[in-house]
Formats: structure tokens, C-alpha cells, sequence
């Protein structure tokens, strides 16, 4: 009896613990990210993949030994999606916020600001003394919309500050931003680009990587807004798998590579990858 009862036991522990294992069990790491938001991640015309997060999560990749797959959603989705354990990770242009802290586990591993988007020469003549850190530096320069219609990204952090920043002002008396939120960023910026907004409010990075590649007609009316983290994240159960992260994290910055990738894509990095940084 005791034998079968620590027979029992034995496979009840194997079995636990197999369940507990991520996914890397099978030779295979899952991310998900909006492939629509260069140059954090994208589609090249060859319909390969490229991007920050493609070169950073596939060096992660390497370094944990694992096969690298992934699915490519829209950012409303993507978030849900991890919830319902259809992919390990989220490896994209995903800001910390106490909210997502709740429900994930994130490491912070680079850093950038939000700006607006504006027709060259900045007809519209939207400025400010913006200053890094310094929140209320900004507000001139949404104020300067009131009234004018802008694009952003659903679902995500720009899509809140823009939001924010329009409820302030009419609490001040002000007309409010006329707000279009899109699926993801490149509809945001198409609607730039044919003229149904006024102005775009983009992740810095995503802004000047189109601006500088398709020679097109707009400048930055300011950057830097809302400066912070973005994260890789895991499920708030899947804490193993995140801790891997950051060791793999660490090991790239120690032999220079995470340095590399960084330079390549004009990202700030982060002085230490943190995890579920308060």
C-alpha cells in the first residue's frame, strides 16, 4: 500500500510539473505582437519579418535554445490573447502601466517618449517646451488641438494619454481633440497620409521610422510625452518563464549584443531589466 501510495504521488508530482513547464518544453517559444507598428515589428515587402522585437525576442530565443514562433495580431487582441494561452509572450511595443501589471508579469527592457505627427512645416502651429519627465511641459501642445482631429492606435497607451490630455482640456474650458482611434498604428498613420486627420499621435520611434523611410510630407511637432518602459510580458502564472527572459536579457547586454540592437533600431535602453518594475 505504501509503495502504490508513493507511486501515486510521484506521478501526480511529474505530472504537476509538466504542466507548470512553459511551452519551452517543446523546443518552442511563442511571442505575439502587432506587425503593423515599425519599427518595433513588421512586415518587409519580401514578407519577412523584421523589426526591434523580431531581433530582440529572437535573441532570446536563441539564447533559451528554443525554436521561435509567431502570431501576428492586431493590438486590441493581443493582450486577450496571452489570457487565453494562445501564445507564450508578448513581444511588442507594449508600455507598463499598473493595470497590466495586474494581470502580467513585464520586463522592462528598452524605453522611448510619444509625439505627434504633424504635415510639414506644422501648419497647424503645434508647440511647446516640452521637457522630458515634466508632464505638464506639454500641455501647450495639445492644447493647440482643440478641436482638430487625430489618429492613434486603439487599445494602447498613446490612445489613453491622447484621450487624457483631450479631457483635461475641456475640463479647462477648451474644445475637445477630436479623437480617431484606428486597429493599429500604420491605419493610424494612413490616416495621415490621405488627409482624414489633422494629425497623428505615435510612439516616437514608430513616427520617425516612417518619416524617414517613405520621404514623406510631415516633421514631429514635439516628442518625448509620457516617456517609459516598454515591456516583454508573461502571464502573471508563468513567472518561470519571465525570470528566463531577464537571464537571457542580461546575457546579451553583457556580451554586447543587446547594445547592437538597440543602436540599430534608435531606442533608448534601460539601465536594468527589471521585473514588474512599480
Amino acid at each position: 500500500m505504501m509503495k502504490k501510495t508513493l507511486c501515486v504521488a510521484f506521478l501526480a508530482m511529474m505530472t504537476t510539473s509538466a504542466l507548470a513547464e512553459p511551452t519551452l518544453t517543446k523546443g518552442k517559444i511563442s511571442f505575439a505582437a502587432d506587425f503593423a507598428a515599425a519599427p518595433n515589428q513588421f512586415i518587409r515587402t519580401d514578407g519577412q519579418k523584421d523589426g526591434l522585437n523580431v531581433d530582440m525576442c529572437g535573441e532570446i530565443g536563441k539564447r533559451l535554445g528554443q525554436e521561435v514562433e509567431w502570431t501576428n495580431l492586431a493590438f486590441p487582441g493581443l493582450v486577450p490573447g496571452l489570457q487565453a494561452k494562445r501564445f507564450d509572450s508578448l513581444c511588442t511595443a507594449i508600455f507598463i502601466n499598473p493595470d497590466r501589471l495586474k494581470i502580467m508579469n513585464m520586463i522592462a527592457y528598452v524605453q522611448w517618449g510619444e509625439g505627434m505627427m504633424v504635415p510639414k512645416g506644422n501648419p497647424g502651429g503645434i508647440s511647446c517646451e516640452g521637457k522630458i519627465g515634466v508632464p505638464a511641459s506639454y500641455n501647450a501642445c495639445f492644447d493647440g488641438l482643440a478641436g482638430k482631429v487625430v489618429s492613434v492606435a486603439a487599445g494602447g497607451t498613446t490612445n489613453k494619454n491622447l484621450q487624457a490630455q483631450s479631457d483635461r482640456m475641456v475640463a479647462a474650458g477648451k474644445k475637445a481633440i477630436d479623437i480617431r482611434a484606428f486597429d493599429s498604428n500604420s491605419e493610424a498613420i494612413q490616416a495621415a497620409v490621405t488627409k482624414q486627420v489633422d494629425a497623428a499621435y505615435l510612439n516616437d520611434p514608430q513616427a520617425a521610422y516612417y518619416i524617414s523611410t517613405s520621404k514623406a510630407p510631415f516633421d514631429m511637432a514635439f516628442t518625448g510625452n509620457a516617456a517609459n518602459r516598454l515591456a516583454i510580458t508573461t502571464l502573471k502564472d508563468n513567472a518561470e518563464l519571465a525570470n528566463m527572459i531577464v537571464k537571457a536579457l542580461e546575457a546579451m547586454r553583457a556580451d554586447g549584443t543587446y547594445n547592437k540592437i538597440v543602436q540599430k533600431w534608435g531606442v533608448a535602453p534601460v539601465d536594468a531589466f527589471v521585473l514588474n518594475p512599480q
